[in-house]
């Protein structure tokens, strides 16, 4: 698993979202990396990390704590804040405070979950996104990025970013997505008691702030903050925000 260490400080360990390479956090590297050493993760299959076998939530957690030190803070965002959830429940102890970013425990609706997203719209965003991974990736980032301030900035900055990038095989896509359909912690959230901070658009269509509500609500240790206007990826498009959030918690201990 490829694991890029960045900075100087107290451990933070960063992972990204399905079909993204760690470079998505440039923006978090140039604000944090004085205060913190930096764990950029490529989830395997994605970036330079190869796939795993076997390619399971469970695997992925163990694999992934085994390469990190011995305690750390972890931001995880969207696939991300579920491989976090995971790593504190199989390895509470290591896992000192979590962020979660677009965090939800379960992405699919299910008969008694309303707060993810539809099956028939999940698999219609995977189909194109096999079909044209560059193109489909620059156009959901247009879309959620199009109410920034400086969003035809951002937008061209990322085009620049994912010009370097090798895309992730579609075989390493079908393997997340696997995950994204077959996993639902709810039973265990209960259990996680790290202090952790929730951080969500109230225009996230992907991972609905009231995904992030249930987990505020079933967190021993959970508190919340909703960007006005943000959608799935505030630590680009409402940057500010994010970051006075981000900084409260971390430096708060």
């Amino acid at each position: 698993m490829h694991i890029k260490k960045i900075g100087q400080g107290k451990d933070l360990v960063l992972i990204h979202g399905w079909g993204m390479p760690s470079c998505i956090w440039e923006p978090i590297i140039e604000k944090f990396s004085n205060q913190y050493t930096l764990h950029l993760v490529d989830i395997p299959g994605m970036g330079k990390s190869k796939i795993i076998d076997p390619y399971d939530l469970n695997h992925l957690a163990e694999v992934l704590c085994q390469k990190l030190p011995s305690s750390f803070d972890i931001l995880g965002w969207s696939l991300g804040s579920l491989i976090a959830l995971k790593m504190s429940l199989i390895y509470p102890k290591k896992i000192h405070r979590l962020v979660l970013v677009g965090g939800t425990p379960c992405f699919i609706n299910q008969e008694d979950w309303s707060c993810g997203v539809d099956l028939s719209l999940f698999n219609d965003f995977a189909n194109k996104l096999f079909k044209n991974y560059k193109s489909t990736m620059m156009n959901f980032y247009t879309l959620q990025l199009m109410h920034s301030k400086n969003s035809k900035l951002l937008i061209k900055k990322l085009k620049e970013m994912y010009e370097k990038e090798d895309p992730p095989e579609v075989k390493s896509l079908k393997l997340g997505l696997d995950i994204l359909l077959n996993s639902d912690l709810r039973d265990d959230i209960g259990k996680i008691k790290n202090q952790t901070l929730l951080i969500v658009g109230d225009m996230d269509y992907l991972t609905p702030k009231s995904a992030s509500i249930w987990l505020e609500s079933h967190l021993k240790e959970g508190q919340l903050k909703i960007i006005k206007g943000a959608s799935h990826i505030p630590f680009l498009s409402h940057s500010s925000e994010f970051f006075e959030y981000l900084d409260q918690f971390l430096l708060a201990a």
